[in-house]
């Protein structure tokens, strides 16, 4: 778990151009679980989580990690995860980095949050002190050989988070976690509701030490086509027409 930490150094940068549009050559699925249909509707936040900001993606959220920590046990306590109530503790987080700088020159610190099975990860930046994006993540070679209950815990703590941070209903918890999913059977970044969702790999797929984070971030909505995401909401819409 140490080294793949290390690893997730590399990937934990503000979203940049490069991570979204460069695509690694598909050497295998991601994802061994099988899709069962969506019938989720198109959910919307019930509170505004993310403020403008002057980094690469335009936005940042409005809470800081430690706020962030309070979000995620009082709404695991909703969800009724008894096990997870409490469990994340503001001095379990561990900085990754020192200070690094995005292409705006916006100065923030990496963190990481280790568990037996994976690892959360956050961005700050320095000097409002907000978070900046969330993931979670675990080794490639473990994600992909893992059974069906792994990944789909991999995912749905992803989808836990992007809940949380984007001020979403336990009932929008299927729905996010879906964004997760396809992104990683597709290997696509998806736009939705000034938000980016995407899988990154440290490393081609299929090499050596190679990891994997979920992450999600706010976004103004230039990015859409500034970075050529899919929409979501397209996406579905798509999908369910074919």
């Amino acid at each position: 778990m140490k080294k793949i930490i290390c690893i997730f150094l590399s990937m934990l940068m503000v979203f940049s151009l490069t991570a979204c549009t460069e695509k690694t050559e598909k050497e295998e699925p991601i994802i061994t679980q099988e899709s069962t249909e969506n019938e989720s509707i198109y959910p919307s936040p019930t509170s505004v989580t993310w403020e403008k900001s002057e980094n690469n993606l335009g936005a940042r959220y409005i809470f800081t990690l430690e706020e962030f920590t309070d979000m995620l046990n009082e709404r695991c306590e909703g969800l009724g995860e008894t096990e997870t109530t409490q469990f994340f503790e503001m001095d379990n987080w561990k900085k990754m980095s020192e200070t690094l700088v995005d292409d705006n020159g916006i100065e923030y610190t990496s963190y990481y949050y280790a568990t037996d099975a994976l690892t959360i990860t956050a961005a700050v930046e320095n000097e409002s002190e907000k978070v900046l994006n969330l993931g979670c993540g675990t080794a490639y070679t473990e994600f992909v050989n893992s059974d069906a209950d792994y990944q789909y815990t991999v995912m749905l703590t992803s989808a836990i988070l992007a809940m949380v941070a984007g001020g979403y209903e336990d009932d929008d918890l299927e729905f996010l976690y879906y964004i997760f999913f396809d992104s990683a059977k597709t290997d696509t970044a998806f736009f939705y509701n000034n938000s980016v969702y995407m899988l990154n790999l440290s490393k081609e797929k299929g090499e050596k030490d190679a990891a994997l984070l979920f992450m999600i971030s706010p976004c103004k909505d230039e990015i859409l086509e500034e970075w050529e995401l899919t929409d979501y909401s397209k996406f579905e819409a798509s999908s369910v027409n074919a």
